[in-house]
């Protein structure tokens, strides 16, 4: 009998903070959780496992980052608006963080007062952020739901084509069987080795045109984060077309807002 067994994280809420969030350039209400390495079969786990860490995720752009619980005062077990969420976990984050939110600020109304160093590291900054989801999608081959879909018409296609072919033209239906599967499979290719692209399109696009918007980055700035990133080995380096973003960068403002 085979076992489905190892090691799985395990993701325990904790409760929601008040910090500031990289994404959205703002203070945010966040979801805090505790990040645990558990023991499973079939990957059904017990208990919290061994911890790894903390994590924060964002309610407003869904992004998640590391998390460090003794920065704040105390965890609320229930949603609050911002100001309220605030005062209760993170009392002094307006010191704490005064040298980014004056950053910040600068980004929002004197931009050309940013140092090439600021602007790099700034520009930076959201890719290597996101690059963690980047690695985790193409780490395995994985099918959405256009790539699911192509199956169903691929072996509908392989069936019906030859079928219909032996009926119009029976000479050519031996023919047909090899055609149809190549089309079929040349389908199903086709899709899987576009789902990559239609993730970045759909789940990192969207947000890096959101937090870079206010940089009004160059094409040459971009050009150079991503072949330091591809240096590094980060795919989201390799996946991410510029072409694609510029498109989004310059979309109406509520398209990525």
């Amino acid at each position: 009998m085979f076992i489905v067994w190892g090691r799985k994280l395990v993701y325990r809420k904790q409760g929601y903070v008040a910090d500031f969030c990289p994404i959205c350039r703002v203070p945010s209400a966040f979801e805090l959780k505790r990040v645990g390495s558990a023991g499973h079969v079939y990957y059904v786990s017990v208990g919290e496992g061994q911890l790894v860490g903390y994590e924060r995720t964002c309610q407003t752009c869904r992004t998640p980052l590391k998390a460090e619980p003794s920065t704040y005062a105390s965890v609320a077990h229930a949603p609050a608006a911002l100001p309220a969420l605030q005062a209760q976990t993170f009392p002094n984050l307006t010191t704490a963080l005064s040298e980014r939110l004056a950053l910040e600020e600068r980004v929002r109304n004197a931009p050309a007062s940013l140092t090439a160093d600021e602007r790099q590291a700034l520009i930076r900054s959201p890719f290597l952020i996101l690059s963690p989801k980047v690695e985790k999608r193409f780490k395995t081959t994985q099918f959405d739901g256009k790539a699911a879909l192509s199956i169903v018409a691929a072996i509908v296609l392989m069936v019906l084509g030859p079928a219909l072919v032996s009926v119009v033209a029976p000479n050519a239906a031996d023919v047909a069987i090899p055609v149809f599967i190549a089309l079929g499979l040349a389908l199903v290719i086709w899709q899987m080795m576009s789902g990559g692209r239609r993730f970045m399109k759909r789940e990192i696009v969207p947000v890096l045109a959101r937090t870079l918007g206010p940089l009004s980055p160059t094409r040459t700035e971009i050009d150079a984060t991503l072949q330091e990133l591809r240096t590094a080995k980060h795919q989201i380096g390799r996946k991410l077309r510029v072409d694609d973003l510029f498109a989004q960068l310059q979309a109406p403002v509520k398209a990525h807002s």
